[in-house]
């Protein structure tokens, strides 16, 4: 149930909630994503490297990683980061977004200064830069 007035992004958040926790947006597609040796599982929504350690993601973190995952080897640019994320267009002077990608580097242990996982392209936003392969187990 939702009061009047409400907004298109509420209800599509909450459909996208109810069909995550009925399964019903994952029956179809694949349950893990792997890349450089981590493990990305949509349903539980965790995070798993090479040596079996869950890595500690925050829901934004973990949405973000989701994005780039999901369209490896893609330029993305900024707003479209921010949109996916956020719900909104990244004003010209907004760094919360690069602040944001700094901080999931970190987390995935990928150097700032010679990312191999996600790099910035001057000018037009941030690439996915590893190998993605999808399963069911």
């Amino acid at each position: 149930y939702m009061a009047k007035p409400y907004s298109p992004r509420e209800l599509l958040a909450r459909i996208k909630a109810i069909l995550r926790r009925s399964g019903a947006d994952t029956a179809a597609a694949a349950r893990y994503l792997r890349f450089d040796g981590f493990t990305l599982d949509l349903v539980e929504r965790t995070v798993v490297d090479a040596q079996g350690a869950e890595v500690a993601l925050t829901g934004l973190d973990f949405q973000l990683l989701k994005y780039f995952v999901e369209h490896p080897g893609k330029v993305l640019d900024r707003d479209a980061l921010s949109e996916q994320t956020r719900g909104r267009e990244s004003g010209p002077f907004d760094r919360s977004l690069d602040v944001q990608i700094s901080r999931l580097r970190m987390r995935l242990g990928d150097d700032g200064k010679q990312p191999r996982l996600i790099k910035t392209v001057r000018g037009a936003g941030y690439v996915f830069a590893a190998e993605v392969t999808a399963s069911h187990a």
